[in-house]
C-alpha cells in the first residue's frame, strides 16, 4: 500500500494582495508552457526542436459577488483603466484543510471579466469569471498550515434572476434577460533577450456589446427610439444614452453591486421569432454598444 495518498481537489484558497477571495467556486490555469521552435535539417531528414520562450497560461477564478476587497479593487481599477499589477497565491489543501501546495504569482493583470447571463426565470447562483495573466509564477510545497477561506464582509446570496436594468429614458421594468458579456483587456509581453520571463503591459480594451430581451408590452417606446436612431439619423454622440445593470439581494430591493454603462447606442433592434400555438411570452431583442463601464460592489464601496 502506498504511504502517500491522493487528495481531492475541492479544498483551496486564493489570495490577492493578502486579501482572501471569498465565494471562490473554482480556479484553473497558471500552468507552465513553452514556445517550441523547429529546425528542419535536410541531410538527416530530421526535425530538431528547441524551447524559445517560456510562459505561464492565464489564470481563471470563478467568484461570487463577495469576492474580497483585493479582487474587487483589482477589477474596479481595470474597468477605470487604472491598471494595477497584483501579487497573489493559490493554496491547495488536503481533506483536513492542511496546506499541501502553493502557487505564488507576481505582476498579474486582469484580462477579462465575464458576467453570467441574467435571467428572471433562472434559479442558478451567479458568479463572475475573472481572467488574468501573471509575469511570474512559482510552485512550492505546502507548510501544513490550516487553510480556511474567509469571505470578508457579510454577503447575501446573489442569483442570476436578481437584477435590474436601466437605460434612461426608456422603460426597463420588463427586461427579461441580459445575455452573458465579457469585458476584455489585451496584454502585450515585453520580450527582452536576457530575461526569460517578460514583463506584461495592458494594451487594447474591448468593452462588450449587450443583448437584452424585453417584454413586448414596452415595444412601442423602444421601437420609436430605434426608428429615431436608425432611420431619422439621431445617432450622434449627443444622442447616446446612459444606464446601469444592478445586482440585487434576495428581497429584490437591497443593492449588492452595479455596473454603470456610459455612451450607449443601438446596434440592432429585432422581434423574436413567432410560432403558431406557442405559449412563450412575446418579446423583442435589443443589441446595444457600450463605450465605457464602471464596476461597483456595494459592500466594498461603503
Amino acid at each position: 500500500m502506498a504511504d502517500q495518498r491522493s487528495m481531492t481537489a475541492g479544498r483551496f484558497a486564493l489570495e490577492i494582495d493578502n486579501w482572501d477571495v471569498g465565494f471562490l467556486k473554482k480556479f484553473s490555469g497558471l500552468a507552465m508552457e513553452a514556445d517550441i521552435v523547429a529546425n528542419d535539417l535536410g541531410p538527416a531528414n530530421v526535425q530538431k526542436k528547441h524551447v524559445s520562450n517560456i510562459k505561464w497560461t492565464p489564470g481563471k477564478a470563478t467568484v461570487g459577488i463577495g469576492m474580497g476587497y483585493g479582487m474587487y479593487q483589482w477589477i474596479q481599477a481595470a474597468f477605470d483603466r487604472n491598471y494595477l499589477t497584483k501579487t497573489g497565491s493559490l493554496t491547495a489543501a488536503d481533506f483536513n484543510h492542511k496546506a499541501m501546495s502553493r502557487l505564488d504569482f507576481q505582476g498579474a493583470l486582469v484580462t477579462g471579466v465575464t458576467c453570467p447571463k441574467l435571467d428572471g426565470s433562472s434559479k442558478d447562483a451567479a458568479y463572475f469569471d475573472i481572467e488574468f495573466e501573471a509575469e511570474m509564477v512559482r510552485w512550492s510545497k505546502g507548510d501544513g498550515s490550516e487553510v480556511k477561506g474567509k469571505i470578508g464582509p457579510k454577503q447575501k446570496a446573489w442569483l442570476c434572476s436578481n437584477f435590474e436594468f436601466k437605460l434612461d429614458p426608456l422603460p426597463t421594468k420588463r427586461v427579461a434577460t441580459i445575455d452573458s458579456w465579457t469585458w476584455k483587456c489585451g496584454v502585450s509581453p515585453d520580450q527582452i533577450g536576457i530575461v526569460r520571463e517578460p514583463t506584461k503591459h495592458p494594451s487594447k480594451v474591448t468593452v462588450p456589446d449587450l443583448k437584452v430581451s424585453i417584454s413586448s408590452a414596452d415595444h412601442d417606446d423602444w421601437a420609436q427610439k430605434a426608428k429615431a436612431w436608425f432611420v431619422d439619423g439621431h445617432h450622434e454622440e449627443k444622442d447616446e444614452l446612459s444606464g446601469s445593470i444592478t445586482f440585487l439581494g434576495p428581497d429584490m430591493k437591497e443593492i449588492l453591486g452595479h455596473v454603470d454603462l456610459m455612451n450607449v447606442g443601438f446596434k440592432k433592434f429585432s422581434d423574436e421569432d413567432i410560432e403558431a400555438n406557442s405559449e412563450k411570452i412575446k418579446r423583442f431583442n435589443v443589441e446595444l454598444y457600450v463605450e465605457h463601464m464602471k464596476f461597483h460592489i456595494q459592500a466594498y464601496d461603503a
